[in-house]
């Protein structure tokens, strides 16, 4: 009878875990890089989600409206593969948040990187191309940012996105880390999941404008 009462204990302990933050949904943040030859698919291929928690706690950390003399509470969270050599690919976004005067949401995500192409570094077709996006509720997030690499008829696409999941919704993908998150003085709102064995990092921090 053992097994069973573990199981149960596991049940319980992981419930417990997934209560203690109170939240109607996340910040989920996806990050895919696929690689194709001759129009086809192959080569290298990957797929990271992170999630932020939007808890009262997370809220309360918006703390100043833009004025004439400041741009606000800005919530910035930035990410990617950074390469081991100078022949490596080397990509990442950036993605920033900040509350408007009338209490919306403007939201911005660029990108930049490097990918190897048949042993050309090429950098990205769209360089300087922001998405942005203006929202009510955090609940209405849904956006999405491409960078595309190509070298004649091989290439590399990496698309970062981001959207509000609610919680029942959120384990519909499989298990997604946390990601650290710093309020604006460097203290940790959340600690995070460890991310050390993951072929992408994530970062974020509030910060003042």
């Amino acid at each position: 009878m053992k097994a069973p009462l573990l199981l149960i204990v596991l049940i319980v302990n992981g419930f417990s875990a997934c209560a203690a933050i109170e939240t109607n949904g996340f910040l989920v943040f996806k990050v895919e890089r696929l690689a194709y030859s001759e129009g086809n698919h192959g080569g290298s291929e990957t797929t990271q989600k992170f999630k932020v928690p939007v808890t009262d706690e997370f809220l309360a950390n918006f703390k100043n409206l833009p004025s004439q003399h400041s741009s606000g509470t800005g919530f910035c969270c930035s990410g990617g593969h950074s390469g081991t050599s100078t022949n490596d690919a080397s990509y990442g976004f950036m993605w920033w948040l900040d509350k408007t005067s009338d209490n919306r949401w403007y939201v911005h995500m660029w990108g930049h990187g490097y990918e190897n192409i048949k042993g050309v570094m090429l950098s990205s077709m769209n360089p300087s191309v922001t998405q942005s996006m203006m929202i009510k509720r955090l609940e209405d997030l849904d956006m999405s940012y491409q960078q595309s690499y190509v070298n004649k008829y091989d290439g590399v696409n990496v698309q970062f996105s981001a959207k509000f999941v609610p919680v029942k919704d959120i384990e519909a993908d499989g298990i997604i880390p946390t990601a650290p998150v710093r309020k604006a003085d460097r203290t940790m709102l959340f600690k995070g999941d460890d991310m050390g064995n993951k072929t992408i990092q994530l970062q974020c921090i509030f910060q003042e404008g």
